[in-house]
């Protein structure tokens, strides 16, 4: 990660848009970088359940067998969840020989630790939340973790880019440096030797998605405040001309200059244009698309249709509204918009669509 390059970009963040605002134009990552950078299901139930953390350690206990210890004080607060560091003492690794329960438990432990460290990551990086662990509850459920993440980046950039002092991010950082480095030449590292995907080259579900491209780079090893500033000149000076819009290839290519592709990348591209609220727990953020159709090689509307990304929506997280844990119920009108924009794939999804042969598209309205 180049956290200088990462902190001139965030600079750029606008929350009414979901955008980064650069003399280019407007650029944001959007679902189908979640798609061909992570691999990650977009279909499904959005991610939303109740939160409330009640005798949490009970049902951490029953889910993996044990539970942090319960402070000695007993008016000390702690956060709903477990360290990082009692994770891996606790669940380093799984024996050999191990029977079916302990291979599941092992799994959802590894899953939870997995996500925490990098789709739901928070600033103060030490704790895997309880939420997350409670969402695996049932490991074969159908969650839409794309949106969810994605919902869950955009959240760490409202908050980022309106920080006067300094602080951390959360959210999938790679997601967003590979996202960087993929159209924008301002801290891109240089790729390295190629190094062979290690892993079951006859299944093609374990096949790596594009982010595995930049899985060798070069280090950043400059001053970061001296690099922050460069960065900053650069991304004020960068020309449309050199943003790569469509990294993945043109739209009948998308994927091609990649051997060996994961299919989970671009088997869900009927989604990748949905304008829909994306929702993770209690987060609710718009994806917006049409504001940078560029990215899709698609003619881009100026100025873009505007979508008032709610800042009442915005306002909701788990330290204020404390009192709501039903976020399902709470959520509701939002959560049947996704779903609608799911089902409702045709005006995503037109092929030969007009826009890309230089005439105007009437651009599809939000769902609601």
């Amino acid at each position: 990660m180049n956290a200088a390059a990462l902190t001139a970009l965030v600079d750029r963040w606008r929350p009414e848009t979901h955008t980064f605002h650069l003399r280019a134009g407007e650029m944001t990552p959007t679902l189908q970088d979640v798609s061909m950078i992570l691999g990650l299901p977009i279909q499904g139930e959005p991610l939303c359940m109740n939160t409330a953390s009640d005798g949490w350690r009970g049902q951490m206990e029953d889910l993996i067998g044990m539970a942090p210890p319960a402070p000695e004080d007993p008016k000390e607060r702690t956060p709903a969840g477990a360290p990082f560091l009692w994770i891996r003492t606790h669940f380093g690794t799984c024996s050999k020989g191990a029977n079916e329960d302990t291979v599941r438990t092992s799994t959802r432990v590894y899953l939870w630790y997995m996500i925490s460290r990098t789709l739901f990551a928070d600033s103060g990086g030490k704790l895997a939340h309880w939420c997350w662990l409670k969402a695996l509850t049932v490991l074969e459920h159908p969650w839409s973790w794309g949106t969810a993440a994605l919902a869950y980046l955009y959240r760490q950039l409202d908050e980022a880019c309106r920080r006067t002092g300094s602080g951390g991010i959360g959210g999938c950082l790679l997601l967003l440096s590979v996202w960087s480095w993929d159209r924008l030449s301002v801290g891109r590292p240089r790729i390295l030797n190629e190094r062979p995907w290690p892993h079951y080259r006859n299944n093609p579900d374990r096949e790596p998605t594009w982010a595995y491209l930049w899985d060798n780079v070069s280090e950043m090893t400059s001053d970061p405040m001296v690099m922050y500033r460069h960065y900053t000149e650069e991304l004020d000076t960068l020309t449309a001309e050199q943003v790569d819009w469509e990294p993945y290839g043109t739209y009948y290519h998308i994927g091609a200059g990649m051997a060996d592709l994961n299919p989970k990348c671009t088997e869900e591209a009927r989604f990748w244009r949905m304008r829909c609220p994306l929702i993770c727990m209690w987060l609710v953020e718009y994806h917006q698309p049409h504001r940078v159709m560029r990215q899709f090689g698609l003619y881009q509307e100026c100025p873009p249709q505007w979508q008032d990304t709610d800042h009442a929506l915005h306002r909701l997280d788990r330290q204020r509204q404390r009192k709501i844990t039903n976020w399902p119920v709470h959520h509701r009108i939002h959560v049947t918009a996704f779903q609608h924009g799911l089902e409702d794939t045709e005006c995503w999804t037109c092929r030969d669509c007009p826009s890309r042969l230089g005439r105007f598209q009437q651009l599809s309205p939000m769902v609601s």
